[in-house]
C-alpha cells in the first residue's frame, strides 16, 4: 500500500522512523526510481530532500500503522 508524505520539519522525518522502528513488517520511502528502507532516519532525511516522497508499507494490515503515522501523510493534511 502506497501514501505520499509530507514533513514539515527534520523532527517529523525523526518522529517518523521512531514510529515504523515499532513494527516489524518492511516500509520503504520512495521518491521516483529512489527507495529507502523508512527505519533509517539518514536514508528518510536524504530521500527527504528530493520533493514528493511516498511510504510503501509491505502488508496488507497496516491500520495500526496509518493511525500512528496520519499526522505525516500529506492526504491527511488539512488547508
Amino acid at each position: 500500500m502506497k501514501y505520499s508524505l509530507d514533513f514539515q520539519s527534520p523532527h517529523d522525518i525523526i518522529d517518523f522512523v521512531k514510529i515504523v522502528n515499532n513494527f516489524e513488517y518492511d516500509v520503504d520511502v520512495v521518491s521516483g526510481k529512489k527507495i529507502v528502507d523508512a527505519k533509517s532516519v539518514v536514508g528518510v532525511m536524504a530521500l527527504s530532500k528530493a520533493g514528493t516522497i511516498d511510504v510503501v508499507v509491505h502488508t496488507e494490515d497496516c491500520g495500526e500503522f496509518l493511525d500512528k503515522i496520519r499526522p505525516y501523510l500529506k492526504q491527511e493534511k488539512s488547508a
